[in-house]
């Protein structure tokens, strides 16, 4: 919003502006210099008088040339106390302008080109944000899944445990189970109790910063719902490289470096040369002892010309310095924009290809998922049968927990590169079209 109301500002600065500037009184009573006609000599002169005067001013800038063009109207009051007191008033019912730097900086033309630049890198900044709280949204929503399943997984895990415990009691009187192998099943059964009384801590910090991130509040209850649809199979490389290069904030802040660059070079050059100011005026004025005269017709011409000569002598190398400091501040900034669009180039292309191949991840992991359940199934129904082991047991249980929670990250992983595809690019790859900036909207507060 602050970018936004800046953009705001600097357009404004460029619609004509109108001010009312006044004096409503200044007193003076104090000994002035002035001429004395008769004795053709400077006098100090003791004066009291009380002055008030009225400006009313429309000007516009040019940013073609850095210059002002203006129209003023002004009145003005005096009234002299002592032994001659007199009251005079004087007009200048309208009076046309203009002021402008010859040979000079022209800061206008340039911040004609970097502030338009500036707010459309500040909206595709906002839009960046936002994507970016979508994926930590996605990251702390994953966070309380992974250790929501790894809670049911230990639920699991000690109930059957403790059903397979009451086998190996059994098989452990008719000698077909060891003692040893006794003992691990208690001890798997006390770790299954450990890891279920971390899991509901972990769950419970997992849900507090995913409610917290999300501004709501602490004691709603959530119903998890795993996305288990994969909206896109894969991105095109090359749209993706076009989007990230079109759509990247990083590109615009590189074109308002060169350009600001530009500028500073130029400023530098500039003010080691010749430079004039010239400001003129035209318009029409009227001094007179009474208000209504003032603006009655006979008006006096009025202009004004002034022409102001800088021109720079000995600097001591102060010029030269500040020229060649900008000359090279331009060359490394050229330097780092080009590494710094290689690497947004690489890693646009990484990632579109890493993503192409999270829907065969998420496929591959949803087999072994189901093979490695079916599998610890059988295993369990073979020990209680005594045809498995409880080593054999307790590998094919790994096994499943492992496959369980590699298919949860793999579908993590999916959604994760997603949407860092649509913060990289500001690109809906559903729906195939761009992220834009909604300003009413944003208005509004919506």
């Amino acid at each position: 919003m602050a970018d936004y109301w800046a953009y705001r500002s600097y357009r404004a600065d460029y619609l004509p502006s109108v001010t009312l500037r006044a004096n409503p009184l200044t007193y003076s009573n104090a000994s002035q210099l002035r001429y004395n006609s008769l004795k053709q000599t400077d006098e100090f002169i003791r004066t009291e008088n009380l002055s008030s005067d009225l400006n009313l001013i429309i000007s516009q800038k040019l940013s073609a040339t850095g210059g002002t063009f203006f129209v003023r109207s002004e009145l003005g009051r005096i009234e002299n106390y002592g032994d001659n007191p007199y009251t005079q008033y004087a007009s200048v019912p309208f009076r046309i302008g203009y002021s402008q730097q010859l040979f000079g900086f022209n800061s206008m033309k340039w911040q004609r080109q970097i502030e338009p630049l500036k707010f459309e890198k500040a909206k595709l900044e906002y839009l960046q944000s936002v994507e970016e709280m979508n994926l930590s949204t996605v990251r702390y929503f994953f966070a309380m899944i992974q250790v929501s399943i790894q809670k049911e997984i230990a639920l699991s895990n000690m109930e059957n445990t403790k059903n397979l415990l009451q086998v190996a009691y059994r098989r452990f009187e008719l000698g077909t189970v060891s003692r040893e192998e006794l003992l691990d099943l208690r001890l798997s059964e006390n770790n299954a109790a450990i890891v279920l009384q971390e899991a509901h801590l972990h769950y419970r910090e997992a849900k507090e910063n995913l409610l917290n991130f999300l501004m709501l509040p602490i004691d709603i209850d959530l119903e998890i719902d795993l996305p288990l649809d994969i909206p896109v199979n894969e991105v095109n490389v090359r749209l993706v490289l076009e989007k990230a290069l079109n759509n990247n904030p990083e590109i615009l802040k590189m074109e308002q470096d060169a350009l600001e660059n530009r500028r500073n070079v130029e400023q530098a050059k500039t003010a080691r040369h010749f430079q004039a100011d010239v400001n003129m005026s035209y318009g029409l004025s009227k001094n007179d002892g009474t208000l209504s005269n003032v603006y009655s017709p006979e008006f006096d011409n009025y202009q004004q010309l002034s022409v102001g000569v800088n021109i720079p002598i000995l600097d001591w190398g102060r010029s030269k310095g500040q020229y060649q400091m900008a000359r090279s501040r331009q060359q490394v900034a050229e330097i780092a924009n080009q590494q710094s669009l290689q690497q947004i180039e690489q890693n646009s292309i990484t990632r579109a290809i890493a993503f192409n191949i999270q829907k065969s991840r998420v496929e591959s992991a949803a087999l072994s998922d189901t093979l490695a359940t079916e599998s610890y199934e059988l295993t369990m129904t073979r020990f209680q049968t005594g045809q498995a082991d409880v080593l054999r047991l307790t590998s094919s249980q790994n096994a499943k927990d492992n496959a369980r929670l590699q298919y949860i990250n793999a579908i993590a992983d999916y959604w994760q590169s997603y949407y860092y595809l649509r913060r990289l690019t500001l690109y809906d790859f559903e729906r195939g079209v761009e992220i834009v900036f909604d300003e009413d909207g944003l208005l509004k507060g919506e």
